[in-house]
């Protein structure tokens, strides 16, 4: 590995680090689906994906621990957590059986843009969600969202939607759902630990790019947006970039 090229490659991913929880911090989502999208384009999806874990655990933790009182543990541990786990397990086999990555690296194309879409849908459909979904449907969503987010910790969206329809005060949402990523990614760093995808290059990285995520906490706590505009803006780029990675993998392939 060449020092310099390596140093500037970290340098851009702490800026995408800085862009993405700044969105996050005015949002109240998308850190992890925005740092996995544009930092694909920087390092590897094996070397990527431990790094975002592990800050995702530490952004977890923070969150937990400043809306504890919060926490609906009922809804967690009987709604939620059962299926997203469930779904989890099987993204994580699916994940460490493919050999191929270019094949994981569609699937994310695919799964980026149609994310984008289903956010942006949802804007223009309704700004006020509806009652509690029934079992029927919120089980399905619940197990592809863990699925995504066993094979790229960016099964967010899918959650988030759920969730929100269960959760109406925003410190219950905030705190049981930071809750969730926090036990689903501890899971992700054993799995990670136990496959020998993190080692002591992925802490060194994950330390120096500790920055980017302060830095897009505190920026983005003094931004003031248009919500809706900027959301939008958000989730059009990402369709963008994920069709350019969905095409530069076909013409690869």
């Amino acid at each position: 590995m060449q020092i310099e090229p390596f140093l500037v490659s970290l340098f851009l991913l702490i800026l995408v680090l800085v862009f993405a929880h700044t969105v996050e911090t005015v949002l109240g989502f998308g850190a992890t689906i925005i740092a996995m999208a544009l930092g694909i384009y920087i390092f590897p999806l094996n070397i990527l994906l431990p790094v975002l874990v592990i800050l995702g655990v530490l952004q977890s933790a923070w969150l937990v621990g400043r809306w504890f009182r919060h926490i609906q543990w009922r809804v967690l541990f009987l709604k939620i957590l059962p299926a997203a786990v469930a779904g989890m397990i099987v993204g994580i086999y699916y994940r460490t059986q493919v050999a191929d990555y270019k094949q994981l690296l569609i699937l994310l194309g695919i799964f980026i843009m149609a994310v984008s879409v289903m956010e942006i849908v949802l804007i223009y459909r309704t700004r006020a969600a509806g009652g509690s979904l029934p079992w029927y449907l919120g089980w399905p969503i619940l197990i592809v969202g863990g699925i995504f987010h066993g094979i790229f910790a960016t099964g967010g969206p899918l959650i988030v939607y759920y969730s929100s329809r269960e959760l109406k005060a925003p410190a219950d949402f905030r705190a049981t759902i930071s809750t969730l990523w926090l036990i689903l990614n501890i899971t992700l760093v054993v799995n990670l630990i136990s496959t020998g995808q993190i080692y002591m290059t992925t802490l060194t990285m994950t330390g120096i790019a500790l920055p980017g995520l302060i830095a897009g906490i505190v920026l983005g706590s003094f931004l003031k947006f248009r919500a809706l505009a900027f959301k939008v803006l958000i989730y059009a780029l990402l369709f963008i970039a994920g069709l350019l990675l969905l095409i530069q993998q076909i013409v690869n392939y």
